[in-house]
């Protein structure tokens, strides 16, 4: 064999005695090749989940709690995970070369639901509800299971003969108005009448302090829309307006200290969509059987009173207004009606109190 062959023969053999003793250097520190958050990194053999997460700061962010209006309930409760090769895996477990660890932001996640169903012996209200009459049946409530908030109240008749009590409900659409709403409060208080108002939202986030009036003298306090919007009708605006309007007008009430049940549409206007909608939110709808039509710009305290007086019955819901225009005349023939439905031997309620 030549010099130069046994110079190439020696280099060879050199080389393959460092490789060796690298290979077996590595071998005998233990350490193995990961690919954490995307970037490889070395860890010593028998290195597990939970250390080499530690080692190289990989936390992921923890989700929130949610109630079921979307508000803060817990913060950090829904802890992020860990993933090991594309699958949840525990902290213990130990990694072996090659593996890929990545962490997952825990999501926010709302709080569970409750329901209960309630059954009511005297009956319940139809939805839409256009008088007091009440017919057997139960109503189905579904909560927050932690924040009890309510989501939806469904209601859910059956058949039997309805029960008319004499008793006649003033409600109040429109407000609130600083100018109308505390005269007309302060004439219900005087004859010891409690009525409902449906408020709009907007104008409940300029006055909430009527709102905090309405509800210390003992009046319901409904929903009616965030806007008011007129056209198109109600029940014809598209469905993510429709329930925004009652969402946001709901939600106006709240932070003015009211719960709202119940939500009257603008302008009356309903189809199966807007009962839909507001009972998804908790709320039955309420009408009227009596319109005295004291909207009108030229209506008077004697017409609007003799509008009552003739068309009252046991069981009425008269609509009335405190906003919205110049309400001097409904002021002026509230005492009047109320004395001619007392007449009559009804008795005064406000809804949900009946």
């Amino acid at each position: 064999m030549s010099r130069t062959a046994w110079r190439m023969l020696a280099v060879g053999a050199v080389a393959a005695a460092v490789a060796i003793a690298l290979f077996l250097g590595r071998t005998r520190s233990g350490e193995l090749s990961v690919t954490i958050g995307g970037e490889s990194r070395e860890v010593a053999r028998g290195t597990t989940l939970g250390q080499a997460a530690l080692l190289f700061g990989l936390k992921p962010r923890a989700g929130n709690l949610l109630d079921v209006e979307g508000q803060l309930l817990r913060h950090g409760a829904v802890p992020g995970r860990l993933m090991l090769d594309g699958d949840p895996a525990s902290l213990g477990t130990r990694l072996r070369s090659g593996d890929r660890i990545r962490g997952v932001d825990g999501r926010d996640r709302r709080e569970p639901l409750s329901s209960e169903v309630v059954h009511f012996r005297g009956g319940i209200p139809a939805d839409p509800q256009f008088t007091l009459a009440r017919a057997p049946g139960s109503e189905l409530v579904i909560r927050g299971a932690i924040s009890h908030k309510l989501v939806s109240v469904r209601l859910d008749p059956a058949s039997g003969p309805t029960r008319v009590e004499r008793a006649v409900a003033l409600t109040f659409d429109d407000g609130p108005s600083p100018q109308y709403t505390p005269r007309i409060l302060a004439t219900l208080k005087r004859l010891h009448v409690r009525a409902t108002f449906f408020c709009i939202g907007y104008l409940a986030d300029e006055y909430p302090d009527l709102v905090k009036a309405e509800l210390r003298a003992g009046m319901t306090v409904g929903n009616h829309s965030y806007n008011h919007p007129e056209v198109p009708p109600f029940d014809q605006l598209p469905p993510r307006l429709l329930e925004e309007e009652i969402t946001l007008g709901a939600q106006s009430l709240r932070r003015a200290g009211a719960s709202p049940m119940l939500f009257r549409p603008p302008g009356g206007s309903f189809s199966p969509a807007v009962v839909r909608a507001a009972e998804q939110l908790g709320e039955r709808i309420v009408l009227w059987s009596v319109d005295p039509r004291d909207w009108q710009p030229a209506a008077t305290a004697r017409q609007i009173t003799r509008n009552v007086r003739t068309a009252v019955r046991p069981g009425s819901i008269i609509e009335l207004h405190d906003g919205g225009g110049d309400r001097g005349a409904t002021v002026a023939a509230l005492p009047a009606i109320v004395k001619g439905i007392r007449h009559r031997g009804l008795r005064l309620v406000a809804l949900g109190s009946s």
